[in-house]
């Protein structure tokens, strides 16, 4: 039997000329998305000021490869008169893994450096067998992971990557520890924050985490949705603020 194979150009005009328009489409697409999430998860280093009910603070936020894989560390150490407390720096650090483009956490942990079961977190990822193992809230803990799960350090991470994208409904659920819930980001407008002595325009969002306490974050679009400041509030009165001041992505 013999095959016949058509030359492209022995199809109609238009066939061609819409195939070659949806390959390019196609292209930019995927192109873009390729370059948003290297953009957005190229080594970092970000320094927040933190003030959570009149005790003072530094954020250090910094991602990094190691391998194939990512590690995303956040370390919250205390200021002023609030290191007489004799509390330690808290260290949070995300291992991750970035597949088909989705942030999929291998293991989160939170501590001070102390053995303390009432704060420590400990959740192990196995996507293989889609069920977590850890420690939380002074017990063992395990619940089933679902496509996209986040923990709570990678979800900011993985909000940012989907704003470069053009995303504009965002849900995360994210595996807390000791219970798993959704995180929907609602856009709230454009407002001016005074960042470094600099006006900057950035988007506010409201996290709804069907909890009592309301979180805010408001991101810069011009520095890959950089979190410009955080805002924790609390019946009606502001608890937490996370200030940033400086980043490399400012650089």
């Amino acid at each position: 039997m013999t095959l016949i194979f058509f030359k492209p150009c022995m199809l109609p005009r238009f066939a061609c000329q819409l195939r070659a328009t949806v390959c390019s489409i196609t292209l930019m697409v995927t192109g873009g998305l390729a370059i948003a999430s290297e953009a957005v998860l190229s080594p970092f280093e970000s320094h927040y000021d933190v003030n959570y009910s009149g005790f003072a603070a530094g954020r250090e936020i910094s991602l990094a490869r190691d391998g194939p894989d990512y590690i995303l560390r956040s370390t919250t150490t205390l200021r002023g008169f609030a290191r007489l407390s004799g509390m330690g720096p808290v260290y949070e650090v995300s291992r991750f893994e970035f597949r088909d483009g989705v942030i999929r956490p291998r293991l989160y942990t939170v501590g001070d450096g102390e053995d303390n079961p009432k704060r420590d977190i400990r959740i192990e990822f196995d996507w293989d067998l889609g069920v977590s193992h850890g420690f939380a809230k002074g017990k063992d803990q395990s619940f089933p992971l679902e496509p996209g799960m986040q923990d709570p350090l990678t979800f900011e991470l993985m909000a940012r990557l989907e704003l470069t994208r053009g995303a504009s409904n965002l849900q995360f659920r994210v595996h807390e520890g000791h219970r798993v819930r959704g995180y929907t980001f609602n856009k709230q407008g454009v407002e001016t924050l005074e960042v470094r002595g600099q006006p900057v325009q950035v988007t506010r969002y409201f996290i709804d985490r069907n909890s009592s306490r309301e979180l805010y974050y408001w991101f810069d679009p011009d520095t890959l949705y950089l979190a410009m400041q955080l805002r924790q509030r609390h019946k009606g009165r502001t608890k937490g603020t996370v200030t940033l001041t400086h980043s490399t992505l400012l650089d």
